[in-house]
């Protein structure tokens, strides 16, 4: 990163937040954030893994706290916010990033867990800014505020339906919000970020905490687990650079620009031409998935 970035200029001191940041990708931002100056506030549901992320970042010289926060709750959230402000006294840059996956065809998916992708992925990043937004826009200080949607919140991806809504979700939400402060004329910029494949391990949690019997399901995640461990790109180089592009202004925030505006591209000329969503048969071979018996 050079000297004279943006983000080292925007992003040198403050307090940032970052939801679901023990793990992942949220991981790689407070480690990135840190790095620039920034005080991090860790959030996790997972206590200790936030804690060990906050104390290697102490240890590394940098300023982090972590929180035990489940963001499907209400009230914990929004006493978290207060403490958050009552300690820090104001958050320049707000990054809801906590999620969860889920495989399976859409018919199949067990209630309680699409209940559940959905209090995280939408409910949560609600909470979220139901709690923050209201101190931000009374610190009346410029500040950022930037929800992970995903390249599957641009087009819809087989058997992972609770994901895709979701993701789609959290997209509209942060166009309304960003027309919404523009209203009252807040100074809090607001940013989509659209990851394209980042190393994590979301696809063997959501295997683990809500398995299908599907075996097609199961072969696309196996497979892009495989594909996201040797292709996905290296949290902390994908932090820098989606930061690098929060910190210059922009709404649309892409971890690969070539993937993720391909992606764009290909939802809006569907748009466009009013094409049904693309025949999922190509994707499952292009994986390396064998198609159900009965289908070609």
């Amino acid at each position: 990163m050079s000297v004279d970035s943006a983000a080292r200029r925007r992003f040198s001191g403050g307090t940032a937040v970052v939801t679901g940041a023990g793990a992942g990708i949220g991981e790689g931002l407070v480690r990135h954030l840190a790095s620039l100056g920034m005080t991090v506030v860790i959030a996790d549901i997972d206590a200790e893994g936030a804690g060990k992320v906050a104390a290697d970042i102490v240890t590394d010289g940098g300023r982090a706290e972590a929180h035990e926060v489940d963001v499907a709750d209400a009230d914990g959230v929004d006493a978290f916010a207060a403490a958050v402000f009552d300690r820090c006294g104001s958050v320049e840059l707000l990054i809801n990033n906590a999620g969860v996956e889920s495989a399976g065809l859409l018919w199949e998916i067990d209630r309680d867990r699409w209940r559940r992708v959905m209090q995280i992925n939408v409910d949560g990043v609600f909470h979220c800014l139901r709690s923050f937004v209201p101190r931000m826009i009374a610190a009346n200080a410029p500040s950022c505020i930037a929800n992970l949607s995903s390249v599957g919140g641009l087009n819809a991806v087989a058997v992972q339906s609770p994901y895709i809504v979701s993701k789609h979700a959290v997209l509209a939400m942060t166009e309304c919000l960003h027309q919404d402060l523009a209203i009252v004329g807040a100074p809090i910029q607001v940013s989509a970020v659209i990851p394209h494949s980042i190393r994590s391990d979301i696809f063997t949690s959501a295997q683990h905490d809500a398995p299908t019997g599907d075996a097609t399901a199961n072969a696309v995640f196996a497979a892009m687990q495989r594909d996201n461990v040797e292709t996905g790109l290296d949290p902390l180089d994908a932090a820098e650079h989606m930061v690098e592009q929060i910190a210059r202004g922009e709404f649309w925030i892409h971890s690969d620009d070539k993937l993720c505006t391909a992606a764009a591209h290909r939802r809006g000329r569907q748009l466009l031409d009013l094409t049904p969503p693309a025949d999922p048969r190509a994707m499952l071979t292009r994986m390396g998935v064998p198609l159900p018996k009965g289908r070609s």
